[in-house]
């Protein structure tokens, strides 16, 4: 995606993490998670596309659509339904799309190569990475329900604790995907192509261009089996305060341990 290729060129965290001798335990990791949050930082495309843009949509949509309940969303108004989307995309960009393009890059430039034969080990750019993207991911949600609860009324997640369950297994199912797309793709290039054809169709089933209720029930059924088709049905289930369905908790489990597997197993340090 073009929107996220500023990420191709930027420059390595790893290198100067591995080059200081750095030992396996958490030390060693809070230095190079904390090197690579700082590159990250400096991305501001993917700053904008997996924080901001979400929320200057929320703002655009909740202005334009008013207040009005309609029957086709079971009552609800158009962001009320919006909301839980606009979560999810968040998700879908970081780990399809950010994530797997950093990867790529490391691995491109023989970064993961070099770092792998230092004490800190390669798998544990991995981890710094999956920490930094979940983190990242969980805040702009939480921020994404604090402003559509301030600007306009939208209920906040009465089922807390579901709400939390739902959002760390669409990271690991994303990030799981994001890492097999990493393990498969030659180029940075490639990944994000790779990751835009997975994303718009995920995106779609979600709800981001026509909402899951205005869909026919074979659309729905198809989205109710995509990871952020789920998320999103989880998500509006505890802005509705009830607990989400449990087909949402074994698909997004289902997708995380597959996706994670097999990324794990086909993934190439250079």
């Amino acid at each position: 995606m073009s929107h996220i290729s500023g990420i191709r060129g930027r420059r390595p965290g790893p290198r100067r993490a591995a080059g200081r001798g750095l030992g396996s335990g958490s030390p060693g990791f809070g230095t190079l998670a904390r090197t690579e949050l700082r590159m990250f930082l400096r991305e501001p495309l993917a700053l904008f596309w997996g924080v901001v843009f979400p929320l200057v949509l929320l703002i655009v949509i909740g202005t334009a659509t008013g207040n009005k309940h309609r029957a086709i969303y079971g009552g609800l108004r158009f962001i009320d339904v919006y909301t839980p989307v606009l979560i999810v995309f968040v998700f879908g960009i970081v780990g399809l799309q950010a994530m797997p393009a950093t990867l790529v890059s490391y691995r491109e430039k023989g970064y993961l190569r070099r770092l792998s034969t230092t004490p800190i080990g390669a798998a544990r750019l991995l981890q710094a990475q999956w920490l930094i993207y979940t983190t990242l991911c969980l805040a702009a949600a939480v921020v994404t329900v604090l402003v559509a609860a301030i600007a306009f009324s939208v209920h906040l997640p009465t089922q807390f604790l579901g709400f939390v369950v739902i959002l760390l297994l669409t990271a690991g199912a994303m990030l799981a995907i994001g890492t097999l797309i990493a393990s498969i793709a030659p180029q940075p290039r490639a990944s994000q192509l790779i990751g835009a054809l997975l994303f718009y169709p995920m995106m779609f089933f979600a709800g981001l261009w026509v909402p899951q209720a205005s869909m026919g029930e074979t659309l729905r059924t198809i989205g109710h089996a995509t990871p952020l088709g789920a998320a999103v049905d989880g998500l509006s289930s505890t802005l509705a305060g009830q607990w989400p369905p449990g087909w949402c908790f074994l698909c997004l489990i289902a997708w995380t341990v597959i996706g994670g597997r097999v990324a794990v197993r086909v993934f190439r340090w250079e």
